[in-house]
């Protein structure tokens, strides 16, 4: 695991996020819940966060109908 992790998926944690699920032990997809990407979803990893679908993230609706969907993560 890279080193400082832990530490750095702790800060988006605790500061204006609601983790809503993994697909691996390394990567989180998070709700933020407050600024001004609140209502967006965004991929937290080891190597760092992105938007998703890069390079604008979408709202939580559009995110839950993609995966439901079956349709793939990334674009």
């Amino acid at each position: 695991m890279a080193e400082g992790h832990y530490e750095r998926v702790g800060d988006v944690y605790n500061h204006g996020s609601v983790v809503l699920g993994t697909d691996d032990e390394l990567s989180y997809w998070v709700l933020v819940v407050t600024g001004p990407q609140r209502g967006k979803v965004w991929l937290v990893s080891d190597v760092g966060a992105y938007p998703y679908p890069m390079p604008e993230a979408l709202g939580f609706l559009e995110w839950v109908q993609r995966w439901r969907a079956g349709g793939g993560w990334w674009d």
